[in-house]
């Protein structure tokens, strides 16, 4: 069975640079490689930062769809590389071109390989009562939704349930909700997957392998005189945790009072009418800190927040003259903002509480604290932090801050989770 590889290392340690160094040096005629990462011009990065072979990108061509145009590239054999977006639609058919060649998958951080999907309040119950869904359970134990195949060509505002359901993808949660769930078999069918990331032990992708009893080893990379190599995560070269606490100027003063309860700026916040004046607050705070504290500019500032509802919380919480300095709470895996040094991070996150129950109704234990930690520092290090230079940096949650703190003061939260593998690597691995 294929374990998955995942390279657990901070932003700046060289974990694309060892992904880069490895796909130059691996031999073409035995490996072809899916590079998958989040944005469009990662793509480019690779395509021209790998050198000793073509690397092809889905397009969209006379009516050829990027799913189609990947899948004639599978039945290739070529060097693809794309995004998470179009990974995450592989259907059927990309399982058996897979299946029938042999690649090697490197995924570029984390994807969303679990949603919930919306649903009104009575939808579950009518689909059920129709008999148009039901309920199996795997030997396992997972229980998945099933669509009625003498009901396969209804028509009906249902047909995105009925896809997921027919194509194996659509979890049951707690008698109220569905969870698409990436086809885990895909990560199966792969010669060898590499996941480069951070903090793995807080994220979803870690409990949804756990999840599906697939398992994976940890791994860090260092940097020899001959190149960036592999090692197990026990022999990962140690971070320097003081040199980061004299870079980064986190603000301590009365702006913060806003944040201290531990639910404040959460979503649920963010979205109660009650907060109007508390949010307000936390704008004019935002504003004081980057303008009057930190003479910021749209050139030097980030902030990010919750986009809500049509952008709405966003608007409400955006400190005056910054708009053009904001960046979604999710970004990861991206170079464009590695100028910036005064920073904002207007937000408390918490795991959408569904999910977190899906997980934990099959026995897998969530570290929430862990994942929102997590969540953070890949925010934080969009900045120039990653070049080791200083930020001044604004997290006026409580919580947010003190997980900062934490993080920032010892490596607890670095340790390998229970269930990965921490053995040694294939040899072959350092080319």
């Amino acid at each position: 069975m294929t374990i998955i590889n995942v390279v657990d290392a901070p932003c700046g340690f060289g974990k694309t640079s060892w992904a880069i160094q490895y796909m130059n040096n691996m031999p073409k005629e035995s490996h072809s490689f899916i590079y998958v990462t989040p944005f469009l011009n990662e793509v480019q990065r690779i395509k021209n930062s790998v050198t000793n072979r073509t690397f092809y990108e889905p397009k969209t061509i006379n009516g050829v769809t990027k799913l189609d145009d990947l899948h004639l590239l599978l039945g290739e054999g070529k060097d693809i590389c794309t995004t998470h977006a179009l990974f995450q639609s592989a259907n059927e058919k990309t399982k058996e071109l897979l299946r029938i060649n042999n690649y090697t998958l490197i995924l570029d951080e984390v994807m969303n390989v679990i949603e919930q999907v919306p649903l009104r309040k009575n939808d579950l119950n009518l689909l059920l009562e129709a008999e148009a869904i039901k309920i199996v359970e795997d030997d396992r134990g997972l229980k998945f939704i099933r669509w009625n195949e003498e009901k396969i060509d209804y028509d009906t505002k249902y047909n995105k349930i009925k896809q997921m359901a027919l194509t194996n993808n659509l979890m049951y949660c707690d008698n109220s909700a569905l969870i698409w769930n990436f086809p885990c078999e895909i990560f199966l069918l792969f010669k060898d997957v590499f996941i480069l990331t951070y903090l793995f032990k807080g994220q979803l992708q870690r409990y949804y392998y756990d999840l599906h009893g697939i398992k994976y080893r940890y791994l860090s990379v260092i940097e020899s005189k001959d190149g960036y190599v592999l090692v197990p995560y026990d022999n990962r070269k140690p971070h320097d945790k003081s040199a980061l606490r004299d870079l980064i100027n986190v603000y301590e003063g009365k702006l913060n009072d806003v944040g201290d309860k531990r639910t404040a700026l959460s979503k649920s916040w963010l979205e109660n009418s009650k907060n109007k004046e508390m949010i307000m607050t936390l704008k004019r705070n935002a504003y004081n800190y980057l303008m009057n504290i930190c003479k910021a500019n749209k050139d030097t500032a980030l902030w990010t927040t919750i986009k809500g509802d049509k952008d709405k919380i966003k608007k409400k919480v955006q400190p005056k003259s910054f708009a053009k300095a904001f960046i979604p709470m999710t970004s990861r895996a991206t170079n464009d903002y590695k100028d910036k040094y005064h920073l904002a991070y207007l937000v408390n996150r918490f795991l959408n509480p569904i999910e977190k129950k899906f997980f934990e109704q099959y026995g897998v234990e969530v570290d929430e604290e862990t994942w929102a930690l997590s969540e953070l520092i890949q925010w934080v290090w969009r900045s120039r932090i990653r070049d080791g230079l200083p930020i001044n940096l604004y997290i006026p949650s409580r919580r947010m801050r003190e997980l900062f703190y934490s993080y920032l003061n010892s490596d607890v939260f670095e340790e390998p989770p229970k269930s990965a593998i921490t053995d040694e690597p294939p040899s072959d691995w350092h080319l």
